[in-house]
């Protein structure tokens, strides 16, 4: 079923919200993953020598962690991670199933015990893949700092073709809030500032 022109916009008006959020996080060192955001300006479709460059840029950031030489480990650390969280599920779906059916007691809720200590430690190990990475990127901080200009100016242009979508869709741009860490976008007001976060709002 093929969207009608408004729903088309609020949709387009989402992709930009979001892109717009991610680029000032990523611009911020708040965010490292630019993987939806590079999916999303992908779904946008949108071209030209800015886009193309921008997409190189978070392309270049994605790709800091392959550089360094604890890369590999932490690959295997997170497929273990991800090994132990399916075997913990499975393994709790079925203590569940002879809990309901009262077999052995014991051996049931032993069962159990283990797939939480197992889904646990998935996530523990999780965790410190996500902290290992993100000292990764800190320690290259220089390389997303390079691209500040261009994620600012990429984040401007977004700005100003969201205006344009949220017409579109008729949505009062008042409604449409940030929470962003940057507050020299052109198009946008402070609303509220907090411990280093920005609440803006679409400039009038």
């Amino acid at each position: 079923m093929s969207l009608t022109p408004r729903e088309r916009a609020r949709r387009r008006a989402k992709l930009l919200k979001e892109v717009i959020e991610d680029l000032d996080a990523i611009r911020a060192l708040r965010l490292f993953n630019p993987s939806r955001a590079l999916r999303n300006l992908s779904e946008l479709g949108l071209e030209g020598d800015l886009w193309k460059e921008l997409r190189e840029a978070l392309t270049r950031i994605a790709l800091i962690p392959s550089r360094d030489k604890s890369y590999p480990r932490l690959k295997r650390i997170d497929s273990i991670s991800d090994a132990m969280f399916i075997a913990s599920f499975a393994s709790m779906v079925g203590a569940l199933i002879l809990v309901l059916l009262n077999y052995e007691p014991l051996i049931s809720y032993f069962a159990l015990l283990l797939s939480l200590i197992a889904l646990n430690i998935s996530y523990l190990l999780k965790f410190y893949v996500s902290v290992k990475l993100r000292g990764i990127y800190l320690s290259n901080s220089s390389i997303v700092k390079a691209h500040g200009e261009l994620l600012k100016r990429a984040t401007d242009s977004l700005i100003s073709r969201l205006r344009g979508e949220l017409k579109k869709a008729g949505v009062d741009a008042r409604q449409v809030k940030f929470n962003l860490y940057n507050s020299d976008y052109s198009g946008l007001v402070v609303v509220e500032a907090k411990r280093g976060v920005y609440k803006m709002r679409l400039r009038e």
